[in-house]
């Protein structure tokens, strides 16, 4: 029997919840991560609003760009453009974006390729969680095994 998939997919309702980057300044520091396959499709579908447990809403979008947002706020911290190659199954980062609206974020610049690269781990490995039936409260009855933590 396959896993309960529990992705709170991000949808048009999620869309309506969010809000976008005010301030945003371009890191001059390029985020190292690779994406395969599966975590570029992952991102295609996002991860929506679930509750406070998870603190991030995140959505690749069609023109490949992946932006990131609290899920306590709405409000987009994260803008990073992500280069797929001609076979689809391997991207990469080309630029990264971060709020610096005083209001909604201020990071320290340096230090933003860092932290959005463990914004994003934790972004698919939940991701990667609730597609195998798991939740931050515990396994479904339907659950499948625990993934091996991305990347």
């Amino acid at each position: 029997m396959p896993a309960e998939d529990l992705r709170p997919l991000f949808t048009a309702l999620s869309a309506a919840k969010v809000h976008a980057g005010l301030t945003m300044h371009v890191v001059d520091q390029v985020p190292r991560l690779a994406l395969d396959a599966d975590t570029i499709g992952l991102l295609r579908d996002g991860l929506g609003f679930f509750d406070m447990e998870i603190r991030w809403v995140a959505q690749l979008d069609d023109s490949d760009v992946l932006r990131l947002w609290r899920s306590w706020t709405g409000y987009q911290v994260y803008e990073a453009q992500v280069e797929v190659d001609r076979s689809r199954t391997r991207a990469s980062f080309t630029y990264l974006k971060v709020e610096q609206h005083a209001d909604r974020y201020s990071g320290r610049l340096p230090e933003e390729s860092k932290l959005f690269e463990r914004v994003l781990i934790s972004t698919v490995n939940h991701l990667r969680y609730f597609r195998a039936g798991h939740t931050p409260y515990g396994p479904s009855p339907n659950a499948g095994p625990a993934p091996v933590p991305w990347p």
